[in-house]
């Protein structure tokens, strides 16, 4: 049987549009709960979001932040 990788890919900013780089980590998180090697790939603006400290205080913001954070030890890998 071939594996297969699904890798969700970003370059948006983090700070200006939270909600595309949270659903990379959601669907990257639900592949990996499920059994499918996943992997979220930021490139560009989208690389600053691992500075947790630049995100916004708002919901989308700390949405987000608890979604890099479960990133970090998740089923999924993270490459920027």
């Amino acid at each position: 049987m071939t594996r297969r990788k699904l890798v969700f890919f970003a370059t948006v900013d983090p700070v200006e549009d939270p909600a595309t780089v949270t659903r990379v980590y959601h669907f990257a998180g639900v592949a990996g709960a499920n059994g499918l090697e996943a992997e979220v790939r930021l490139a560009g603006a989208a690389v600053s979001v691992v500075d947790v400290e630049r995100l916004s205080e708002t919901e989308e913001g700390r949405e987000l932040a608890a979604r890099v954070a479960e990133g970090v030890d998740g089923p999924f890998l993270v490459s920027l």
